[in-house]
């Protein structure tokens, strides 16, 4: 069956209308005169004791060049998403990481004298409500300032990172996204990319899908010598930085720029830990769901049931859209415009990147998102939890660019948040009790790939960088780490392959974002929370939730979910949110199970 999304292609032109266009080079020529005009305002205003007001508007002019960098950036990664052989696409890329790289290094100076600045030089200029959009900002310059180094220091690491961890991330998306498998299905040989790869996964044929976790993860073996260096290389280089910075450990760089304490990360990885048994007990219903004594672990996302259902483009685009409108109508029409304004791009194509992301730069600049859509009802809930970034990317608008931009524990909150909404919604609406039955054991594998998948990967690179510290580790030294944490999470509720512990060589965000990976726990223990209130306030919490996600990044995580009555502080909130997947979902699926006889 055609999906029918061949046809949903995003349109650039609002960035720019081709990669030629000479637009390109006039807003190059005028950053870069910007930058030169903002240093110049920079040493004025630091030479005289300058007024709130002229203050705002150098933040203002740092804002607008900024958002038309990053619109430089998001336009060739968009080019290069769609399709990973675009040569000219990669040029421009790699020169528009160049330019932000300049402008960061020419900004160095004068964002350490912002984090040096003097307690009462803040007070004196921060009290007024004049600059009180740009608080939050210099705060948390101010609280970076331990973690600073030399002028110097700070832009050769910039320079540095050009041909170093930038152009080591770069390396690894190219090279997985060329990566091709030869398939035989039905007797048939078929070439097929990482994306079409991984749905075989979820095939109800168990041979097709220990092929497809075979060919993939046999891959990533073949490909060891260029995979593990490239990972030494990151991990090392992060490790390097971040002890020169004086964080106490490889995880607190990123705990910092999140915005949360090392405490709040430890008690979320070690509390989802404890409760792998749910994962365990998940597994060993879904083995007696398949009639077999134990599942592999290439039966781990095996389908329950035999429905074949496959959803077209325009019925997941009208499942998104009534499940948003049921919730709030000016979500669904924000998400509706996604669609009408052309803003996704949905069909799987050869050389395109695989997996799913929506991206947004700024404040004056509508998010796009790239989906690979083949027509499972995973698919789509990956299109509702993209279109909640977006959703969330254009809500943040109300903010300035400055603001704009949430740390990562927050960023994931409108997505998963989204995939809630849609799960109540598919519930409501599956009358088979096989399909129901087969949508909620998907939901809870979507959890456990969410929460206890994602602390698997950062469990694994907090013992990988801790190794990778004190040597070169090879391959099969960091596949013994990853099995054994495969291990902590499924116990034996599964049997493992030898190639079982090969994953983490294809697992991006490891690679490209260090320490990532907890975000989406965080995301979705926090998400249960908001969930919650939700159904127990009902309308009464949209407006709530929907001016949080207006915030941005304008505030602490901690100040922002206070506002809407969560404590990050609290010792049991994270054990609230597993309370609810084994009360709600888990008990579910058992009483679905029951009633079906």
């Amino acid at each position: 069956m055609s999906t029918k999304a061949e046809g949903i292609i995003w349109n650039l032109s609002e960035l720019y209308e081709s990669q030629q266009s000479p637009s390109i080079e006039k807003d190059i020529d005028e950053i870069r005169s910007a930058v030169d005009k903002i240093i110049e305002d920079f040493n004025t205003l630091w030479n005289n004791d300058a007024s709130p007001e002229q203050w705002k508007e150098l933040f203002e002019k740092l804002e607008e060049t900024y958002e038309k960098a990053g619109r430089i950036v998001m336009y060739a990664y968009l080019l290069l998403s769609e399709n990973t052989a675009n040569q000219q696409a990669n040029k421009l890329f790699t020169r528009a990481q160049e330019i932000s790289s300049e402008i960061q290094n020419k900004l160095v100076p004068h964002r350490l004298k912002l984090a040096q600045l003097s307690d009462e030089k803040y007070e004196k200029l921060f009290s007024s409500d004049v600059l009180s959009n740009y608080r939050h900002f210099v705060d948390k310059e101010r609280k970076s300032r331990r973690f600073l180094l030399s002028e110097g220091e700070e832009k050769i690491i910039n320079l540095k990172n050009l041909t170093g961890k930038q152009a080591m991330t770069k390396l690894y998306s190219e090279f997985q996204s060329s990566q091709r498998y030869e398939v035989e299905i039905d007797g048939k040989k078929k070439i097929m990319n990482e994306s079409q790869l991984r749905a075989l996964r979820m095939h109800e044929n168990p041979n097709l899908r220990e092929k497809a976790f075979s060919l993939l993860f046999g891959r990533l073996k073949e490909n060891e010598i260029v995979l593990t260096n490239i990972y030494n290389s990151i991990a090392k280089d992060w490790i390097i930085e971040n002890k020169r910075r004086g964080f106490p450990a490889p995880i607190s760089a990123r705990n910092f720029e999140n915005e949360v304490s090392d405490e709040i990360i430890s008690s979320l990885i070690q509390t989802t830990m404890d409760n792998n048994t749910i994962v365990q007990k998940y597994y060993k219903l879904k083995a007696e769901l398949l009639n077999v004594r134990k599942l592999k672990h290439s039966d781990i996302y095996a389908p329950i049931g035999s429905t074949k259902r496959l959803y077209s483009w325009d019925e997941a685009k009208e499942m998104v859209l009534d499940a948003m409108q049921r919730f709030d109508g000016k979500v669904a029409s924000i998400v509706k415009d996604f669609f009408d304004g052309n803003y996704i791009h949905a069909p799987v194509l050869p050389d395109k990147r695989g997996g799913a992301f929506c991206y947004y730069v700024g404040p004056k600049t509508h998010p796009y998102v790239l989906v690979n859509f083949t027509g499972q009802l995973d698919d789509v809930m990956t299109l509702a939890h993209e279109l909640g970034h977006g959703l969330h990317g254009v809500l943040s608008q109300k903010q300035t660019m400055l603001n704009y931009h949430t740390p990562l524990t927050m960023a994931e909150t409108a997505s998963v948040f989204s995939e809630m909404i849609m799960m109540d919604y598919l519930l409501e609406k599956i009358e088979d009790p096989n399909e129901k039955i087969s949508f909620v054991a998907s939901k809870l594998e979507g959890m456990f790939a969410t929460m206890h998948r994602q602390n698997m990967f950062t469990r694994f690179e907090i013992e990988a960088h801790s190794a990778i510290s004190e040597q070169y580790m090879t391959f099969d030294e960091l596949s013994d780490i990853y099995r054994q944490e495969l291990k902590n999470m499924f116990g034996n509720s599964i049997e493992y392959f030898n190639f079982s512990g090969y994953e983490w060589a294809g697992i991006p965000h490891m690679f490209h974002t260090p320490f990532y990976c907890y975000a989406y726990n965080f995301a979705q223990l926090l998400v249960i929370s908001l969930y919650e209130k939700y159904l127990e306030e009902g309308k009464n919490f949209v407006p709530k939730y929907l001016e949080l996600l207006s915030s941005g990044g304008s505030d602490s995580p901690e100040k922002l979910l206070e506002k809407v009555g969560v404590d990050l502080k609290d010792s049991r909130f994270w054990q609230r949110g597993f309370n609810f997947v084994e009360r709600k979902l888990l008990t579910l699926l058992n009483t679905l199970i029951q009633e079906r006889g």
